[in-house]
């Protein structure tokens, strides 16, 4: 990527731009002065307790070759000797110079949003075209804002495909990432009450999400849609674009009769236009059926043969941290699922766990923390919460969190270390194998039991 000043500032001639320098260009987008590397041009975010523009002459002399500044803050860069571009807003500049930028990217975007699901179903996805040509996606990270993606996009090399997660906590944010990134494909997982707190209630989270298929409709692209989900089904009424259906029933394209559970893994088998197809991974939770069959209905209409998508998918390793089996030498295991909770993911890790860890051949212990950001039915959710996990009748429960006198179960723990001590009483004297399951939001810290709790059983 090789952007030149004179472009953006001929593209958009809206644009003030101080220190105008006719050869200036940059080669990749960072919000981070702290990393800034040589000709990137610095995107200032702004947010509730900090302020980017700040650091833009810091920025600018480290070796950023240009930076955007909103109009009103131009006085903080009036010491500036590099070319500043000013805009009414960062978010509007940066859609529009990221947008600008993506002409020099000849690979497909794939865009992936909903509630749950969407790092898996970008692994998946990856995985599978990986077998094809090489992949730009983020790895080791969670990337999935417009800032994050900015950055990515900016380490395009040619590769063959690229795969965005798309998130949101505010909104608007659909939109915006959909206006800055401009997805050739989009994949619709689901609507759950994650961010209800900020957007209000699960019908905006809905009318947000719905933003990817308004923007792909609009421009008349295909969408990949779970018409499953009881909110997304409503899309399908009115898409007049390329609809690609996923789901159990009967009118889905990709229609999945079958995902089971086994200790080594998920089965799981779907039919497309008559033709049956089955596959296994070494994965966990039958609701990441519907991940799996997302990915391959996009593979497919990247060009990918079913058949390869299906052989492709059998390498598919889960990230850490999510129902992250470890063996506890001969006492037993430890399940990680603590990587983030929502009451879609919730569901699935607590019934995955009791069918896998059958309460005949374990002593089963759940560690559980709060679900954030679902805003008023909080309470609601975890009080069912609570009678689900009273319903799966398992030997221990421990909970931590804001949210216990919702719980209403189990033993309340304060702290990480007060855990570890209960699981290290429990695994001193239980005589059975012991199954211990950890899923919270990432705030609670709950993904860090299995590390403390690993080397006590071989002491």
């Amino acid at each position: 990527m090789k952007i030149y000043l004179r472009d953006i500032k001929e593209r958009f001639p809206e644009f003030e731009i101080r220190n105008y320098d006719d050869n200036a260009y940059f080669v990749g987008f960072n919000h981070d002065s702290r990393t800034i590397k040589s000709n990137e041009i610095f995107i200032p975010i702004v947010g509730d307790n900090f302020d980017g523009h700040d650091f833009i002459l810091q920025a600018l002399k480290d070796g950023a070759s240009m930076s955007i500044c909103e109009s009103k803050k131009s006085l903080l860069v009036k010491d500036a000797t590099k070319p500043v571009i000013l805009v009414y807003t960062i978010k509007e500049g940066l859609q529009k110079i990221l947008n600008h930028s993506l002409s020099s990217i000849n690979a497909p975007i794939v865009g992936i949003t909903g509630s749950a699901g969407k790092t898996t179903t970008r692994k998946m996805l990856t995985t599978i075209l990986s077998g094809e040509g090489e992949v730009l996606s983020t790895e080791g990270n969670n990337i999935n804002t417009v800032w994050g993606n900015a950055v990515l996009l900016s380490q395009y090399t040619d590769e063959k495909y690229i795969v965005l997660e798309c998130g949101m906590d505010h909104a608007g944010e659909i939109a915006w990432h959909m206006n800055s990134v401009d997805p050739d494909l989009g994949i619709l997982l689901n609507v759950g009450y994650v961010h209800a707190e900020n957007l209000g209630s699960i019908e905006k989270v809905y009318e947000e999400k719905k933003n990817m298929a308004d923007y792909l409709n609009k421009t008349g692209k295909p969408l990949v849609l779970n018409i499953d989900d009881d909110r997304l089904v409503r899309i399908a009424k009115t898409y007049t674009a390329k609809l690609i259906t996923f789901g159990k029933k009967e009118n889905s394209d990709y229609k999945i009769f079958e995902s089971n559970m086994r200790r080594d893994g998920l089965f799981v088998k779907f039919s497309f236009q008559g033709q049956v197809y089955e596959f296994g991974i070494n994965a966990f939770g039958e609701g990441l059926a519907y991940n799996a069959v997302a990915a391959i209905a996009a593979a497919h209409e990247l060009g990918m043969s079913l058949e390869k998508c299906v052989s492709n998918i059998k390498r598919f390793v889960p990230e850490k941290g999510r129902f992250e089996i470890v063996d506890l030498n001969n006492a037993g295991v430890i399940v990680n699922d603590a990587y983030n909770a929502n009451p879609i993911s919730m569901d699935m890790s607590l019934k995955t766990f009791n069918k896998l860890f059958p309460k005949d051949e374990y002593h089963r212990i759940v560690v559980l923390g709060d679900m954030k950001e679902l805003g008023d039915v909080a309470s609601e959710k975890h009080m069912e919460l609570g009678k689900l996990v009273k319903e799966l009748e398992f030997n221990e429960t421990y909970y931590i969190g804001d949210y216990f006198n919702d719980f209403n179960f189990g033993t309340e723990v304060k702290s990480i270390d007060e855990i570890v001590t209960l699981l290290k009483e429990q695994m001193s004297h239980v005589t059975q194998k012991v199954a211990i399951l950890c899923k919270g939001s990432h705030s609670t810290g709950l993904y860090q039991i299995p590390e403390f709790v690993n080397p006590l059983c071989s002491q």
